[in-house]
């Protein structure tokens, strides 16, 4: 009976896996704006050898900016403002000073030190829990990505209270202004650009940089296009059974993939291997057959140019390729 329950516990954790897996996998090809942190999604991608070291390295920036932060704001919140020295009218701007001080440090002593433990932690695992982590952790680990965005906020906001504290009107409202329209203007700069260079970090980040302001048509339509990309590569290498997402006997769709490398290999002949791979294997996914695909090719070439470079599809080709993939086809069997 125990050795029973410990099975069915293996079954059970397998198969949450395995919904986590396939879950992370809709987020990235259907992306939508919300609170979350993406990095760990695309991460999903990042073959076994490469996914220790990049996960570290994740949590390595976010503690090495928390250190700095630190570094910067301790000897702030140690050697705190003189309330009593400050005339009576600026008191509660030196308490709240004090008080922005204090907890900012404290948000990155405790940052600093967990996400060392959390480094710790990471270099003594396998590449297998890497993944697991990360299909599970995203939000619940959101909170040290959040800490420095608030800590940078908090930075900011001491810097003009220092200005009030100094009595001097004009230079504590032209702070005031000037940093207000610096952070501003940076938030919406680096929104727009992360919104038309990495659209699915976007779909994270942008909730706190801009709302969502340049969550646009085109915005979402490349998120998705990245995001199915990435997806299927993260198929090659995570735990995910065939039968989920072929719908295919194992030993058909070899057949058709190696039927496809062939194809590609003579059509793209400066292609690297690994990509050919790659792209066979999506397209025996998206159940396009060598056989299928020449005769439609030699019936409509313009439709098959359609379907290689489909906005739908789960690879990417580019004009040239797809023609000479088509002139390939078409020769196949002549």
């Amino acid at each position: 009976m125990p050795v029973q329950i410990s099975y069915e516990g293996e079954c059970e954790a397998e198969h949450d896996l395995q919904q986590n897996f396939e879950k992370n996998l809709r987020d990235l090809r259907n992306p939508t704006m919300r609170i979350h942190n993406p990095t760990f999604n695309q991460l999903l991608r990042v073959p076994a050898d490469n996914v220790v070291e990049r996960t570290m390295g994740m949590y390595s920036n976010v503690n090495l900016m928390a250190a700095l932060i630190l570094s910067g704001v301790t000897s702030v919140s140690l050697a705190p403002v003189d309330v009593s020295s400050v005339a009576a009218d600026k008191r509660v701007l030196a308490n709240c000073f004090n008080l922005l001080a204090e907890l900012c440090m404290t948000i990155n002593a405790l940052n600093v030190m967990f996400t060392t433990y959390i480094l710790l932690a990471i270099a003594a695992e396998m590449p297998s829990t890497i993944y697991k982590i990360l299909s599970k952790a995203g939000d619940l680990t959101l909170i040290y990505f959040i800490s420095t965005f608030v800590s940078c906020l908090l930075i900011v906001l001491l810097g003009v209270l220092a200005q009030w504290l100094r009595g001097d009107t004009w230079a504590a409202w032209t702070a005031t202004i000037a940093s207000g329209t610096l952070f501003l203007t940076t938030a919406v700069h680096y929104s727009y650009l992360m919104s038309v260079l990495m659209p699915i970090q976007y779909s994270g980040w942008g909730v706190f940089t801009s709302f969502g302001l340049f969550w646009g048509k085109e915005a979402r339509a490349e998120a998705a296009r990245q995001g199915r990309i990435i997806a299927s590569e993260a198929e090659s290498h995570l735990h995910i059974k065939k039968g989920n997402r072929e719908g295919m006997q194992e030993d058909k769709l070899d057949e058709v993939i190696s039927n496809l490398v062939k194809v590609l290999r003579r059509a793209l002949p400066e292609a690297a291997e690994e990509r050919i791979n790659h792209i066979s294997q999506q397209m025996a996914n998206e159940g396009l057959v060598v056989e299928v695909l020449a005769n439609a090719a030699r019936k409509d070439a313009k439709l098959i140019y359609q379907v290689l470079g489909g906005d739908d599809v789960n690879f990417e080709l580019r004009r040239g390729e797809r023609l000479a993939v088509i002139n390939e086809l078409l020769e196949e069997d002549r």
